[in-house]
């Protein structure tokens, strides 16, 4: 009797993650970035981490492209 739970866990959509792109780029902060954006803080600093590295991967996959 096992019920089909969805994850609690999300994807963000490419959307989102192209948008904190291009804040990155423009010199935001990720708590501003996540302000702007809805997402939480903590996913957001760990793209500017990884943005800060030069790894931009992380905007283009895994992500849902919803509307």
């Amino acid at each position: 009797m096992e019920e089909n739970v969805k994850s609690l866990r999300t994807r963000i959509p490419n959307a989102k993650r192209q948008e904190c792109l291009k804040l990155f780029e423009e010199g935001i902060g990720y708590k501003k970035t996540a302000k702007i954006t809805g997402l939480n803080p903590y996913s957001v600093r760990d793209y500017k981490r990884r943005y800060a590295q030069g790894d931009a991967s992380w905007a283009e996959r895994g992500g849902e492209d919803a509307e």
